[in-house]
């Protein structure tokens, strides 16, 4: 199981569970895997609605205790929980202390580039702490909405989790951790027009339709709206191509490290 928590909402917590984890498990086993949502105000999976990698499920929390069997038998992480912001995490978390973790969970902890979001990555880091015992060995961080994927520049920006030599910063993650497990995520159109679509990044990638030939079948008839449609859906389908071999198949890459699948 890989549970994707953050105590502060807006950090981009079903980005990381739709655009990266779940076309990562659904090439790894080859097959949909189980993707929970835990949010009784947001329910943003709701945006894909024609995602064809995943199951999708709604779990309030009055019922959380649903979570202790799923952990227990999940050995293999065929299932995602993306867990709500605020006090849902909060929530979350306890229940998840009361009954273990059985050495079959990863926690993805993602973040941007606002102080109050280091802090509060901060804080879900430390209630972790008290569940597992080798939470830094089962713990990745997401770097989200990061402008450049330079090392340099993802230094700089997420000052919460690095810090600065030069700059004032109260807390980051390194304090905490020696050397953290994480992965950038860059930010990009393809990510906000998928979802608009109802898809993923990597689905757009991997569709088969010609548009091109569509887009010049539409020429020929006449029908110049549709054509340019299509080369816009064309262009979508490139993008969306580029960015899952220079950002999706990076991170897929660590991930495969860190997280063992049983074939």
């Amino acid at each position: 199981m890989i549970i994707i928590p953050q105590t502060k909402g807006g950090v981009g917590k079903s980005t990381v569970a739709m655009q990266i984890i779940a076309p990562f498990l659904y090439k790894m086993h080859g097959k949909k895997v189980t993707y929970i949502e835990i949010d009784d105000e947001n329910n943003d999976s709701k945006s894909f609605t024609r995602t064809d990698i995943v199951n999708k499920r709604m779990l309030g929390t009055n019922k959380l205790t649903e979570l202790d069997e799923l952990i227990l038998m999940d050995d293999n992480h065929e299932i995602i929980v993306d867990v709500g912001g605020n006090k849902t995490s909060t929530l979350v978390l306890d229940e998840i202390k009361k009954i273990g973790t059985y050495g079959n969970v990863k926690w993805i902890i993602p973040l941007g580039d606002g102080e109050l979001d280091g802090k509060n990555a901060i804080a879900t880091m430390k209630k972790i702490r008290k569940i597992e015992q080798h939470p830094e060995k089962n713990m990745f961080f997401a770097l989200n909405r990061a402008i450049s994927m330079e090392a340099d520049y993802i230094e700089e920006q997420f000052i919460n989790f690095f810090g600065h030599k030069y700059l004032n910063s109260d807390s980051v993650i390194c304090d905490f951790v020696e050397n953290p497990k994480f992965f950038p995520v860059k930010n990009d159109k393809v990510i906000t027009i998928s979802r608009y679509l109802g898809s993923t990044v990597w689905e757009m990638a991997f569709n088969n339709t010609d548009f091109a030939e569509k887009a010049m079948q539409a020429k020929e008839l006449g029908d110049l709206a549709s054509a340019r449609k299509y080369l816009f859906f064309r262009r979508m389908q490139i993008e969306s191509k580029d960015y899952t071999i220079d950002v999706l198949y990076k991170i897929f890459s660590q991930l495969e490290k860190w997280i063992e699948i049983k074939k």
